[in-house]
């Protein structure tokens, strides 16, 4: 009888034909999807299929990958012969955990078998681990000999524990609780410790603790840090997450038509966690032949511009477009005209560049006054076309009819208001729960109040300009922030610099520094039973 061969062995024959398929394990960071490293994310990039744990966020991975990819989630006893079939029938396959392969303990999963099998179609893309992540986060500066204790599955005797300068333990559950009794015999009631849980994400928390003073009931993971670099005073110079302006805010952003994905991650920058609500609901126009012919007239050479106002815009033309097995050549000799940034990038993402964009103002009023009059002598055309929503542009036609072109403007899609948010979603913007509200439009003000009622008054209003503003106000609503420039990032820093100014007040009044949301809520009165 033939013995069976050890799976990591190297002279482990492939399972498989030589296919185009391949499987790279790709680590990525604990707590934060953004800590990806550019290899990570360019294997995410040309990926068919991607299996990721439970605790990574599928919505940020779906972001990063193609729109053509599966996202499963991992787990189950045919994992392995899944990523080897999908391999052999040619598939990119990424595996993504949420730490790194090689230094987390409970990260190897189906790693060494895959390698063996898989051979030179394997690759592992090192990720952030979850050692150099504590220290990182908790502002700890770690000295020349540090070591690491995973005590997640068995706590060893105290004996058996390293020695060295900084020591960092990881501890889950009741492991935690059998640490903190243990290291009671080793460093004594009273010796120091940073004590740090849930790591890298906006609800994390770190004290600089005795072992006396431990409280680990039901932590699901935690982090003790034992070394010279954990003093208070030393520490609070690198204390960069935790002291951010917006750090565990809950943030509140209703979306109508834009895409509000830069707005939350210049929130992100400064510590908040946003959450949006649609408001506006983008729906196909009545009919279609105005857009077929729009369309037709396109590839026919009809129009010498075409001007796009959103990137629902640039949606709606591409969409009929490839129903004719058309591509971006079909628009060779056509200028472009683009309104807002997210207009322009999903131009980019179709392969094209935007030939005309607003420089003083993105609003469609101020394209007009930038647009090049009509010239007889030049231009072999004088059409324009401008495919918007069904409501009108009226200021840029106007504009660009004084200058002499022939306009045609045709409903490409069609705006309606979105249903109401969850019921939860609702009690929450009405009770407070909500740190603050950013409004990136007065029609995004009116939207919401209509679906979703007035957010509370302890709620943060911040408006990306003073007609927002002025909208927030005729709704009854306390505007606290008015953006500098009408821009995400200016939204985003006067909202930082308000979460600064409430910071420095409170503790300039001796008062704890509380978020808006955490405050005394007064207790609903008991009703009187009249028979008693």
């Amino acid at each position: 009888m033939t013995e069976p061969q050890d799976p990591m062995s190297p002279a482990s024959p492939p399972e498989f034909e030589p296919t185009g398929g391949s499987v790279t394990f790709v680590g990525s960071g604990p707590g934060d999807l953004g800590l990806l490293t550019l290899a990570g994310c360019r294997a995410l990039r040309y990926a068919d299929l991607v299996i990721v744990d439970e605790n990574v966020d599928i919505e940020a991975v779906r972001s990063l990958a193609p729109a053509h990819a599966e996202i499963r989630l991992a787990g189950g006893d045919d994992e392995v012969t899944d990523i080897l079939g999908a391999v052999a029938r040619g598939q990119k396959v990424v595996r993504l955990h949420a730490g790194d392969y090689f230094t987390d303990a409970d990260a190897a999963g189906v790693l060494p078998e895959v390698l063996a099998s898989a051979g030179l179609r394997a690759n592992v893309v090192p990720g952030i681990n979850r050692w150099s992540a504590a220290l990182s986060f908790g502002g700890v500066r770690a000295t020349a000999a540090f070591a690491a204790l995973d005590t997640t599955v068995d706590v060893p005797d105290i004996d058996e524990w390293p020695s060295a300068g900084t020591l960092i333990i990881r501890g889950c559950g009741e492991t935690a609780t059998q640490v903190a009794e243990q290291a009671v015999r080793r460093f004594g009631a009273d010796g120091s410790l940073l004590y740090l849980v849930g790591t890298g994400s906006t609800s994390q928390v770190s004290e600089v603790l005795t072992w006396g003073e431990v409280q680990t009931s039901e932590v699901a993971e935690c982090f003790f840090v034992v070394g010279p670099g954990i003093e208070d005073s030393h520490r609070q110079r690198y204390a960069w997450f935790e002291g951010k302006p917006l750090f565990d805010w809950r943030v509140i952003a209703p979306r109508t038509k834009d895409d509000l994905s830069a707005l939350t991650e210049e929130l992100a920058h400064y510590g908040a966690t946003t959450e949006l609500v649609a408001t506006m609901s983008i729906e196909p126009p009545r009919t279609e032949q105005a857009m077929e012919k729009a369309v037709r007239g396109l590839v026919d050479g009809r129009y010498l511009w075409l001007v796009l106002t959103s990137p629902h815009a640039v949606s709606a033309i591409w969409e009929r477009l490839t129903e004719y097995g058309l591509d971006s050549r079909a628009l060779s000799g056509i200028s472009l005209a683009a309104v807002g940034r997210g207009t322009v990038d999903a131009l980019s993402r179709l392969g094209l560049s935007a030939d005309l964009t607003p420089v003083v103002e993105n609003t469609t009023g101020a394209l007009a006054n930038e647009f090049p009059a009509y010239d007889d002598l030049i231009d072999p055309l004088d059409r324009v076309l401008v495919p918007s929503a069904d409501v009108s542009v009226e200021p840029l036609l106007v504009g660009l009819s004084r200058l002499g072109w022939e306009v045609e403007e045709v409903t490409a899609y069609r705006t309606v208001r979105a249903a109401p948010p969850p019921a939860e979603v609702r009690d929450d913007i009405k009770t407070g729960m909500y740190d603050a509200v950013v409004f990136t439009s007065a029609t995004a003000v009116r939207n919401m109040i209509g679906i979703a009622g007035k957010p509370h008054a302890a709620t943060v209003v911040a408006a990306i300009g003073p007609a927002t503003a002025a909208a927030c106000e005729i709704h009854g609503l306390r505007v606290d922030v008015v953006a500098d420039a009408p821009t995400f990032e200016s939204l985003a820093e006067g909202l930082a610099r308000f979460a600064d100014r409430r910071r420095a007040d409170q503790i300039e009044a001796g008062l704890p520094v509380t978020k808006p949301s955490q405050r005394k809520r007064r207790k609903r009165r008991k009703a009187v039973d009249p028979a008693e």
